[in-house]
């Protein structure tokens, strides 16, 4: 078997957005001839963890994991010393703080931007690079597969390059997007030009990303590969059928299960308030869940006289807990209001929602999403903008009735190619294809 290291800043048992698709694509290239070795960092920076994400990881994958510095410590300590001196007591939001608040905020704003690049993970490069280049001697890779975001990884695959010439397929699970200021700008732009330009191959999982790719980076068409998002079958297979106790019963449950990035409802929460005050006896039939983290607008709205009891914030659970509340939901909700990222990239999420094959309501933007949702016949998809429009989807959910029986996708043959068994031979097929550009 052909050996790959696999560098990803985010691994289990850290529980992000980004570790579903690493960890599934990794543990099913074996069944392709490949031979992953997982280098990621140690601890879990503060984020949530779901140790059952490993339970079923090949024991003969090996993952080292490396420390990170924590180039951002000295903010907390510097912001209570300058508080302490009287400075930073006025909101950063507020337009009438004092110019002392103001100078400060911009020096902070400075030193970030030179110390924090390409982004805070940073501190990650050199003890990862250290690593990288021990394993490697120790015996040799044939490949180096890196993913972003964090934008540490692609880094450490351009020093590999660089300094050892190792195949490298660098992945953009995201846009590179610009950071505000020209210069900070500048160094990044040139930074991601010579990562698309030494990488042997690019992977993105969108072909709105990949036109992008070849449209503002002059990237060839033969060096991008799409490799989409998908959903893990045994995790469906383990699923018991009983319903799910977060969602009560006697209802008709619409679910949005992830975080909702700040803005990314749109003007849902405007049309449900609408709807309930055309039809109140819809107060006492339908349930919204957020299962996940939310934005202040969600929390904001949660707590309106006119939405209090229908809009339920249920927090994170593990994965395998909102499989089960998917399967029990009657309708699965999607945010996607912003137009950059519905064009250019694909929710994670929205895979599962395919497989548990209840209908889907997406107030989102054009895009992936919404293509892929019309393509599997899978549900609606309204403008995040147009509240007349989100109120008659929602009409139409409702009337639609709650689900029952087993879920079924509308269209299984479409949605079972986003099986990541299926897509870990796509992508290796594109380190094969990496091994042989970079002979």
């Amino acid at each position: 078997m052909r050996r790959v290291l696999v560098v990803s800043f985010d691994f289990p048992p850290r529980r992000t957005s980004a570790v579903y698709r690493v960890t599934n694509l990794t543990k099913h290239l074996l069944e392709h001839g490949w031979q992953p070795t997982v280098l990621t960092i140690t601890g879990n920076r503060g984020d949530a963890e779901d140790p059952r994400m490993l339970a079923d990881f090949p024991a003969q994958i090996r993952v080292e994991r490396t420390s990170c510095l924590e180039i951002s410590a000295w903010e907390n300590t510097a912001g209570a010393g300058v508080r302490a001196l009287g400075g930073l007591q006025s909101k950063e939001q507020d337009h009438r703080q004092p110019l002392w608040d103001r100078w400060i905020r911009s020096c902070g704003r400075l030193v970030r931007s030179c110390l924090y690049f390409p982004d805070d993970t940073v501190g990650w490069v050199p003890l990862g690079l250290a690593r990288a280049i021990e394993l490697h001697l120790q015996n040799r890779f044939d490949a180096v597969y890196t993913t972003s975001p964090p934008r540490s990884g692609p880094v450490i695959g351009l020093l590999l390059k660089i300094l050892l010439g190792i195949p490298w397929v660098a992945e953009f699970r995201d846009p590179w997007y610009p950071p505000p200021g020209p210069w900070r700008r500048r160094f990044e732009r040139a930074l991601l030009q010579r990562i698309l330009r030494r990488a042997d191959k690019i992977v993105v999982i969108s072909r709105g990303n990949a036109e992008e790719m070849e449209r503002s980076h002059g990237v060839s068409k033969a060096k991008v590969a799409v490799v989409s998002n998908g959903y893990d079958e045994k995790e469906f297979d383990c699923l018991d059928g009983e319903r799910s106790a977060l969602l009560e019963p006697g209802h008709f449950h619409l679910s949005h299960f992830g975080t909702v990035y700040p803005n990314f409802s749109g003007r849902f929460f405007e049309a449900l308030a609408g709807l309930l005050g055309e039809h109140p006896e819809l107060r006492d039939r339908l349930r919204v869940n957020v299962i996940g983290f939310s934005d202040d607008v969600v929390q904001q709205c949660a707590a309106r006289a006119d939405l209090q009891g229908v809009v339920r914030l249920h927090g994170f659970v593990p994965h395998h807990e909102a499989l089960g509340a998917m399967q029990s939901s009657d309708c699965l909700l999607v945010f996607l209001g912003n137009r950059d990222v519905a064009r250019l990239s694909g929710l994670g999420k929205i895979y599962d929602y395919l497989r548990v094959g209840r209908p889907i309501l997406a107030v989102a933007f054009e895009g992936g999403t919404q293509e892929l949702i019309e393509e599997a016949q899978a549900g609606w998809v309204v403008n995040p903008e147009d509240p007349e429009a989100i109120k008659r989807a929602l009409k139409a959910v409702v009337s639609n009735g709650p689900g029952s029986g087993n879920p079924r996708p509308s269209r299984p043959e479409f949605v079972e190619q986003f099986r990541y068994d299926r897509l870990a031979g796509r992508l290796a097929e594109v380190l094969n294809a990496a091994v042989g550009h970079g002979k």
